[in-house]
């Protein structure tokens, strides 16, 4: 009888042991040592105002060099816009001084931005109608006061130094306004002066030559 007891116990015993190993399994299939749990995903995508997707801002500057004619970007210096000097430029006698004007603005949707004015003329031969002319350059509100009036007025912004050599950089930025999805941002005027120095008077060597002014501007975008 005892022996009989014992060897149930035994059984019983390896039952629970072998149980145990694989995992105890209770009423409705739930494995002793795990959760039961709902899982659930969930995404999302960038966007604005509730639309999917963000768009990089955009900005440009345009010019013209006339009183009506179109904007236009000018970005290259082979394809380089041209300052009307007038008339008077195409026979500059020493002591002579021509004014001309660049306007400036961005296009529609664009940042605002700032401008610095960066000489590119090559004066590097000393006896050259280049290394001869000097001028200046201010920022104007229109091009119609572009005269030597800008040049004695203390409220315009002077980029260059009146009688500045050709090579000079502009020495102060100035800024273009944003533009609207609608409209292009106010424009600016620089206004250029270029002078023959009534010093070279006497200088036969440069009767006849033909000098070409380079410019172009660098600008950057501020953040709207």
């Amino acid at each position: 009888m005892g022996q009989k007891i014992e060897a149930r116990r035994a059984r019983t015993r390896n039952r629970i042991i072998a149980l145990g190993a694989a995992g105890l399994v209770l009423g409705g299939g739930i494995a002793a040592g795990s959760l039961a749990a709902w899982t659930d995903v969930e995404w999302v995508t960038g966007g604005v105002d509730g639309s999917a997707g963000v768009t990089a801002s955009t900005f440009e500057v345009e010019q013209n060099t006339g009183a009506a004619a179109a904007w236009d970007h000018f970005e290259t210096e082979p394809t380089a816009n041209t300052v009307d000097f007038s008339a008077a430029a195409a026979t500059l006698t020493p002591g002579d001084t021509v004014y001309g004007f660049v306007r400036l603005r961005t296009p529609v949707d664009s940042l605002g931005g700032e401008l610095s004015l960066v000489a590119d003329t090559d004066t590097s031969d000393a006896t050259s109608l280049e290394a001869a002319l000097t001028y200046g350059a201010v920022v104007v509100d229109a091009h119609t006061s572009c005269n030597a009036a800008d040049y004695t007025d203390d409220a315009t912004a002077t980029l260059v130094a009146l009688g500045s050599a050709l090579d000079s950089d502009g020495a102060a930025t100035f800024d273009l306004a944003a533009a609207t999805a609608t409209l292009p941002g106010t424009e600016q005027t620089v206004c250029f002066a270029l002078t023959f120095p009534a010093s070279y008077a006497s200088d036969d060597s440069l009767q006849g030559e033909t000098a070409t002014p380079v410019w172009h501007f660098d600008a950057i975008s501020v953040a709207p």
